[in-house]
């Protein structure tokens, strides 16, 4: 499986979450501070009262983006594991296109929505329960983890990437299809005719997103090789068919991926099947203005891009990924032809 992911965009809301909790919890406690010690009738303590309220709110906003760019299981880590060995004819997309993430496979262009909440729920047609009471309500505003509709974002998200789907293959009758993830291991559901698929990210409980992906009988219509290089060029993405032609080879749509090519050359093993997942590694393409790093990793992909940002000291970018059975092998294939 290819994963393709917007690592600056991520690394960005990541940083303005941190630098948006600290500044304001900082100007909540000297807020607090002034307001306690100066005088009442003073224009300094009527400015703080003004002041905190505004602060309050920068906290609930920076609790927001934690909830979603630093909380701990982060979506991109557990989709790409739960998805991880698919095959090679899946790409996933994070955080580039209009939904965040985005998965296209033999059964078709799917957005794939996250619950990142590790409660209990009950799913009832369109509607969702579990944070109902007000104390619960209270509680869940202050710590901004109300779960709210999934099947809304779900429908938006699908949406937006069915606009820039239509653009991109006109007429081919591609429909997205919105699919709710839960990626807490803690979580659980309950669910009775469910307006949209409520799916597990782990594979050991069912239902599971891969095995929904498996059980899939009917082929929908989905994006071509030619549609998703098209894709690629337009993110200034470097393309399965570049990186083909860079190892002196060539690629079609049913012949083997990137990784495959090379192994015909040097012997090294190629992409996973679906089946096999133990033994995948990535290997990734990184940039910082003219320069770039091809690296290979077991583990996370965000762990080694950041392991490398903090080696050379200076912003680089992921603009490519794909996975391979070994990754070191075809890590050392590309530096000797780059």
């Amino acid at each position: 499986m290819r994963v393709v992911i917007n690592q600056k965009l991520v690394d960005r809301n990541r940083k303005m979450a941190h630098f948006m909790f600290f500044i304001s919890l900082a100007g909540m406690g000297i807020g607090f501070f002034y307001t306690w010690t100066a005088d009442p009738n003073s224009q300094t303590s009527q400015l703080s009262c003004l002041i905190l309220p505004m602060l309050l709110m920068l906290t609930l906003a920076s609790v927001r983006l934690a909830n979603l760019w630093v909380r701990e299981p982060r979506p991109v880590n557990v989709l790409n594991e739960a998805l991880k060995g698919l095959g090679k004819k899946y790409t996933l997309f994070h955080h580039l296109l209009p939904a965040p993430h985005v998965l296209v496979g033999p059964e078709g262009v799917f957005s794939l929505t996250i619950v990142w909440q590790e409660r209990a729920y009950r799913v009832k047609g369109k509607k969702w329960f579990g944070d109902e009471g007000l104390l619960r309500k209270l509680n869940g505003y202050m710590r901004q983890d109300l779960i709210g509709n999934p099947f809304t974002e779900a429908t938006f998200h699908a949406r937006e990437t069915q606009r820039l789907i239509d653009k991109l293959a006109p007429g081919a009758g591609i429909e997205v299809q919105p699919l709710i993830v839960l990626i807490n291991p803690k979580a659980f559901f309950l669910a009775d005719q469910p307006l949209r698929p409520v799916l597990y990210a782990d594979v050991n409980k069912k239902p599971s997103v891969r095995g929904f992906l498996r059980e899939q009988t009917t082929a929908h219509p989905t994006l071509t090789q030619d549609h998703l290089d098209q894709l690629d060029r337009s993110y200034g993405l470097m393309t399965r068919q570049e990186l083909a032609e860079l190892a002196g080879g060539d690629f079609e749509d049913d012949s083997d991926t990137e990784t495959d090519l090379i192994a015909a050359e040097t012997g090294v093993a190629g992409v996973a099947e679906s089946g096999d997942s133990t033994a995948v590694g990535t290997v990734f393409v990184l940039q910082s203005g003219q320069l770039y790093y091809i690296g290979a990793t077991q583990g996370e992909i965000e762990a080694a891009v950041e392991t490398v940002k903090a080696e050379a000291q200076r912003d680089v970018e992921l603009i490519h990924s794909f996975e391979t059975k070994n990754p070191e092998g075809v890590k050392d294939v590309l530096h000797r032809r780059f």
